[in-house]
């Protein structure tokens, strides 16, 4: 399956093809609860579960406020391709 790119405002989001494991990893090596990382994104925790378990991808928005977060962790190689 090829990865899905979401064109918003001039930028180009491409969505790993692992993007769940990539989550997952995130949250543990954060440190943050599933529930502080909803927050900190603006999404419902229900939402996340569904990126994480079902596979669904983020809004752009939602995309956007994981990998500010991401980098201002210093773990946004973790979403870099």
């Amino acid at each position: 399956m090829p990865r899905q790119r979401i064109h918003h405002g001039g930028s180009v989001y491409v969505f790993p093809e692992d993007f769940p494991e990539r989550l997952r990893r995130f949250q543990r090596e954060s440190g943050l609860s599933w529930a502080e990382l909803s927050r900190r994104l603006g999404a419902d925790p229900e939402t996340v579960r569904r990126w994480r378990d079902k596979g669904v991808h983020p809004s752009t928005r939602h995309y956007a406020a994981l990998l500010r977060l991401a980098e201002a962790l210093g773990l946004g190689h973790l979403f870099r391709g």
